[in-house]
């Protein structure tokens, strides 16, 4: 998409709304619209195929194809490009569910102006390239957590572990499936789970007063055979940019074959990985969609307000 046109898919079958959407394309001023139809699933799936698009504007009911399967058909081709449901007014709530299955928008048909149309294709192709962003990210540091030494692990607002890498896994026994979902006391020695709530607390209470965080703390897990394993754990909070809690990341060394080193010692053998506490801010970042309870990752405005 450059700055001019905006190349769009529109997938309608019926004369009289796609008049009416065209009309509305040539009331937005600055913005040109380069539109191509389809009016069934076929034509619309080698479209989406075979040429680029800015976004997607899709009927869901063709005479090819009905509701969701018109949606998932044309997700499955074009994974990459936004799409805005049409609906008509008895459709609203479905167009609302397809919202969450990946759609960027709907738009009920007879209740939309040109205006709406072009705020909801803004939002739409700007949500969808950050999300695409946040993707890209995400993959990126999943990869770099995979590959270190160390065990990490995430846990949501009930304490319950969202993402635990495959050698924090290993070193309790468990493959990653076993742990996710669980709540971490689970994984904790009765006393250690004090011990953790009470970290968590403290740390927290820092992030938002801005101190320093760079600190760390011995812990007792549980493995699956039931012997314990003595971790060096260091946590860090995320927050939304409200400042509502949402989880914590948190990265672990196995320390059971050195226990009897200092605690001073050990901390500072790691705090020699200069990339040590790097990594851990920009996972933190990298990592929130998998903490959020509900998956979403960046929360917009009303596209009505």
């Amino acid at each position: 998409m450059n700055n001019n046109e905006i190349k769009v898919l529109l997938v309608e079958d019926n004369p009289g709304d796609t008049a009416l959407i065209r009309e509305m394309f040539l009331e937005i001023p600055k913005i040109s619209f380069n539109v191509s139809q389809a009016e069934n699933l076929k034509d619309a799936l080698d479209a989406a195929h075979h040429n680029h698009f800015d976004i997607i504007l899709l009927d869901l009911h063709l005479p090819d194809s009905h509701g969701t399967r018109t949606f998932t058909s044309v997700q499955q081709v074009a994974p990459h490009i936004p799409i805005i449901i049409l609906t008509g007014l008895e459709d609203e709530e479905f167009g609302i569910k397809l919202v969450g299955e990946g759609a960027q928008d709907y738009l009920v048909k007879g209740q939309v102006d040109s205006l709406i149309l072009a705020r909801s294709i803004k939002y739409s192709i700007e949500r969808k390239h950050i999300l695409s962003k946040l993707r890209e990210n995400e993959e990126k540091y999943r990869s770099m957590i995979e590959k270190i030494h160390s065990g990490v692990f995430l846990i949501n607002l009930r304490n319950q572990l969202s993402y635990v890498n495959r050698e924090m896994a290993k070193m309790l026994g468990y493959n990653v499936k076993e742990m996710i979902n669980k709540d971490i006391s689970n994984f904790i020695k009765p006393d250690g789970e004090s011990i953790f709530n009470d970290h968590l607390h403290n740390i927290t209470k820092r992030t938002k007063e801005k101190e320093n965080l760079a600190q760390t703390y011995e812990l007792e897990f549980i493995k699956k055979d039931g012997t314990t394993l003595w971790g060096l754990v260091s946590t860090n909070p995320v927050f939304k940019p409200n400042k509502q809690y949402l989880g914590a990341i948190s990265i672990i060394t196995d320390i059971s074959s050195r226990k009897g080193i200092e605690k001073s010692l050990m901390t500072a053998m790691i705090e020699k990985d200069r990339d040590f506490f790097l990594i851990m801010g920009n996972m933190v970042e990298a990592m929130k969609p998998l903490i959020q309870e509900n998956h979403d990752v960046i929360e917009f405005e009303d596209k009505f307000t």
